[in-house]
Formats: C-alpha cells, structure tokens, sequence
C-alpha cells in the first residue's frame, strides 16, 4: 500500500510538474491617435486594442472571448475598415499568421461576432483550427490579432475576458502527448479613462 501511494505521488508531481512548464500567455496593448497612456483615451479618437500572445510549445487549436464594458459608457463605434480585416466591418484584424490560413489553417481565424454592435457591453469571440501546422514556441509576445474603436463620450472603459459559446472558457489545445488543453493567463482586466 505504501509503494502504491509514493507512486501516485511521484506520477501527480510529475505531471503537474509537467503542466507548469507548459504555458501560454495572452497580453493587450491600446495604440493609435487616441491613446494618451496605457490608462487613458481621447474620445472621439481612434485606438486599437492589441492582443499579444506567447507560447512555449506547439497548439493546434485556440478559442478566446473579449468584452467591452462600462458603467457610464452607452456605446462605441466600430471603426470600418471593409474587406481588410477578419470581419465584414474590418474592424477586426488579425497578424503573424492570424491573417489568413498560414497557423490555423482549417479556417484560418474565425471572428464570432455574437454581440459586437457599439451598444456596450459588446462580446467577441475568437477560434482557429491548426490541422498541418499550428501555433508554434514563441516566446517574445507577437500582435496577433486587434479591433479598432471610437469612444465618443468620456467616461470609463474596460476591456476584459470573456466566455463565448460553444466553446464556454478561453483554451488554447495542444497533441495530446504534450498537453489536451490549456487555459492561458491572461493580463487583464484592462480599465482605460476616456478624457475630452
């Protein structure tokens, strides 16, 4: 019996052991001409909210949610940008190989635009399938994807996780000798004051 616990021991030290030093990170950064500092915005102006991602092994399928939010902000405008982004409107954009089929080549990177009409809180989703490829180690964080906005009122803002369906929470997948799933961290919430 004792054997028999040490064991399971040793086999729940080495997998967690194992789970630790696998990992993926998820970041945000806010550029353009409305962007004062990493805290604050010029309403009115235009500003991109960046997503970042790292990762320290191979993944072959992801899915994320983003909200948009406030308690004083009613809506924001989605800047279009017609046939340049990853959405109708173009105001979704993705880069490093989350522009087209070149990592998630299934589908390349889907946008899941369940609530995402400027009326706050606006919700997006994303996916991608790697069937060949995937999303290889990186571990300087690259832009990958961004949404352009216009705050038009003062106010606060927060960009935040979120959970869309069908996929239900932010994984990032992996050959199931590595790893099955994998919830990566994330740096947020992210609260932006929006200054005149």
């Amino acid at each position: 019996m004792k054997k028999v616990a040490i064991l399971l021991t040793g086999f729940l030290v080495l997998t967690l052991a194992a789970a630790a030093f696998s990992a993926t990170a998820v970041s945000m950064k806010v550029t353009g001409p409305g962007v004062v500092n990493d805290t604050t915005l010029k309403a009115g102006e235009k500003v991109s909210f960046d997503i970042y991602t790292t990762t320290d092994t191979l993944r072959t399928g992801f899915t994320l949610g983003f909200t948009i939010k406030s308690s004083d902000i009613k809506k924001v405008v989605h800047v279009s940008d017609s046939g340049k982004g990853l959405n109708a409107n173009g105001d979704i954009k993705g880069y490093n190989g989350w522009q087209d089929k070149s990592i998630w080549d299934l589908q390349g990177v889907f946008a899941v635009e369940r609530d995402w009409d400027g009326q706050l809180p606006d919700l997006i989703g994303f996916g991608g399938v790697a069937v060949k490829i995937g999303y290889r180690k990186e571990v300087e964080p690259s832009k990958k994807l961004s949404f352009e906005l216009v705050v038009p009122e003062t106010g606060t803002l927060v960009v935040d996780s979120a959970f869309f369906p069908p996929g239900g929470e932010w994984i990032f997948s992996a050959p199931e000798e590595i790893e099955l799933l994998h919830v990566p961290a994330w740096d947020g919430p992210h609260k932006f004051k929006i200054v005149k």
